[in-house]
């Protein structure tokens, strides 16, 4: 049991750890890397969730093998993993729209950094790099240790932090929700690999859409996405959210559909009704809270007052 609980506790203690690391990267480090290329910055911003992430697996000698699922992809369930995200992108657009009401859009703020990068290493920077690296970080390690707490307590949980380290309201909404179904992808299939390609297709998706947009909407008289996104009223972002929100519970329901496809195509669904629920403790730990306290105290300074 003792070892069960230090599980979490190494969770909660790296939680808070790269919490107050990340934090004062955003406070004071920022300006370090200003001077760097783009796809520098883009990259040194991971590396300093990384590091914490290593060092408590080394700390703790955790076997990377143990506590990450690998099995090889196969190829049906890749294509299911496409259906599946492809099912999920309505529930990310309603969710994105939604905070879009009451806070910034940081991603569109981002466009004329990038814009400035070719589309190939915008995507290594944008997709690939953090597909493997947060699949790796967040469904690896933080919902391996959360494990013991059942699959479903783990997935809520690694979904939360994956969510709060965005550091603002607008992308920890549907970060959030990723987190939940990428955690569950990995259960369900036995592998990080199929996050990691889902992960990869939602942001080399969004990369490739906005590369498009740049260069059809100026034939419209729109100068980008990010001018057509700030010109849009409550009004119209009101109507978008609605019409998103009956969409995406239709989509998401049919995501599920898929998601029971998967598990039963990859044979785990006896693992999954065995571990749904853990039988460790359900109580929350104060650490963990302070490090959420934290985020969202950071998050509320960011979006309204700074």
């Amino acid at each position: 049991a003792g070892k069960k609980m230090t599980n979490s506790k190494k969770a909660n203690g790296l939680f808070l750890t790269m919490t107050v690391c990340i934090i004062c990267f955003y406070l004071f480090g920022k300006g370090l890397v200003t001077g760097l290329p783009v796809s520098i910055r883009l990259i040194s911003s991971e590396i300093v969730y990384l590091i914490p992430v290593l060092l408590c697996l080394l700390i703790g000698r955790d076997s990377i093998g143990k506590l990450i699922p690998h099995r090889a992809p196969r190829i049906s369930t890749l294509l299911m993993t496409i259906l599946f995200v492809l099912l999920l992108e309505p529930l990310m657009t309603c969710l994105n729209v939604f905070t879009m009401l009451f806070s910034t859009n940081y991603v569109l703020e981002t466009r004329s950094d990038l814009s400035i990068i070719s589309v190939p290493l915008q995507l290594i920077c944008i997709a690939v790099v953090p597909a493997v690296l947060e699949e790796f970080m967040f469904r690896g390690v933080f919902a391996g240790y959360y494990r013991e707490k059942g699959i479903l307590t783990a997935a809520l949980l690694s979904g939360l932090v994956f969510g709060l380290f965005h550091l603002n309201f607008n992308q920890f909404g549907y970060a959030f929700a990723l987190g939940v179904a990428f955690a569950l992808l990995l259960e369900g299939t036995g592998s990080i690999f199929y996050g990691m390609f889902a992960h990869f297709l939602i942001n080399g998706f969004s990369v490739i859409i906005t590369a498009l947009s740049d260069k059809i909407l100026p034939l419209t008289g729109e100068e980008s996405i990010a001018a057509v996104a700030e010109s849009m009223t409550t009004e119209t972002l009101v109507n978008t959210f609605c019409v998103y929100a009956v969409i995406a519970a239709v989509s998401t329901c049919l995501a599920g559909a898929v998601y029971i496809w998967i598990v039963k195509h990859s044979g785990r669904t006896a693992y999954l009704e065995k571990n749904w629920k853990g039988s460790g403790e359900k109580k929350v730990s104060p650490v963990f809270l302070i490090g959420v306290v934290l985020c969202l105290g950071f998050m509320v300074w960011r979006d309204f007052w700074a």
